[in-house]
């Protein structure tokens, strides 16, 4: 069974504190009113941003044919991840005098998050948008896909975004203690093309480029919330921290 099959069929959700079941003694946590976290026999640090990893698996009719990377272009280039959010939608009972109160009736995730990617000679990143964009056709404003081939199948991937500490074992693999949070995102879709910042040019700045790119995805993201999603989540990341100067290592 493949990484996508297991996402594909996870188990509902169930609220985990099993993450924090670590941090019930006065040591694992701030002192209480100074917020002191000074000593040596502490066991908590601050959360450390910037060290996430972003995997993607991108929609077969789209890319699976070409034997252009395009999902380690993705991967090797992401320099920031802006999340989804949520909201809770109230309902309001009013009173004599419009003295009201007001009630929780359901939550609403608003099913954007944003990517941040590097580019490049040749611009892989924005080939890679502007292919994802492709399934409509801007000059006939209409999707070169017969039908029954227009399925979401063929045009919607799945992101996986993981929020790390700035730590690995010695093997240079990720295991599941350093990982702080996982979002495994499904129906994914790019709905901007940034185009007018990768390809804006002023012969008066001379600057590398970082191409913002939002997404959409389906339904809510599962977390770290649901058991067994970081167990599941660690078999998609084959990444490896000592692969960073195999290359240069082989060539001296």
């Amino acid at each position: 069974m493949s990484i996508l099959d297991i996402l594909n069929n996870l188990p509902s959700l169930v609220g985990n504190w099993a993450r924090l079941e670590n941090a019930t003694t006065s040591d694992d946590k701030p002192t209480e009113l100074t917020r002191y976290v000074g000593g040596h026999n502490r066991e908590v640090q601050p959360y450390i941003t910037g060290y996430h990893q972003v995997i993607f698996f991108l929609p077969y009719m789209l890319f699976t044919t070409s034997t252009f990377p395009a999902e380690d272009w993705l991967h090797c280039t992401c320099e920031s991840f802006t999340p989804h959010t949520y909201s809770i939608n109230m309902g309001d009972v009013p009173g004599v005098g419009q003295v009201s109160t007001s009630y929780p009736i359901s939550r609403t995730t608003n099913r954007e998050f944003t990517l941040s990617f590097r580019e490049y000679t040749k611009m892989p990143i924005l080939t890679i948008i502007k292919a994802w964009h492709s399934l409509f056709n801007p000059l006939f404003g209409a999707s070169f896909y017969g039908k029954g081939i227009a399925v979401p199948f063929a045009y919607k991937g799945t992101a996986i975004v993981y929020l790390l500490k700035p730590t690995c074992d010695k093997d240079g693999e990720i295991t599941d203690d350093d990982i702080e949070e996982v979002y495994v995102y499904q129906g994914v879709y790019p709905i901007t093309c940034p185009e007018d910042v990768a390809a804006q040019s002023d012969q008066a700045t001379n600057e590398s480029v970082v191409l913002p790119v939002t997404f959409k995805f389906d339904g809510a993201p599962a977390d770290l919330s649901i058991l067994a999603v970081k167990s599941l989540v660690l078999l998609a990341i084959n990444k490896n921290y000592k692969d960073t100067y195999k290359k240069l290592l082989t060539n001296v």
